[in-house]
């Protein structure tokens, strides 16, 4: 499995996460907002986020 060292993850729930150690396995992520102005951690996301 390929991993990322430049994406930090820790959600486990996401079919992306690289398993034993707290990384992405994708080689970019969409970060998306939720507010015409993302002005708070909590008005974005990662887009990229697939459910495992």
């Amino acid at each position: 499995m390929h991993t990322n060292s430049s994406i930090g993850c820790n959600v486990t729930e996401c079919k992306h996460h690289a398993g034993n150690t707290n990384l992405c396995t994708l080689d970019h992520i969409e970060v998306i907002k939720h507010a015409q102005k993302a002005d708070c951690p909590e008005c974005t996301d990662c887009g990229s986020f697939v459910k495992s």
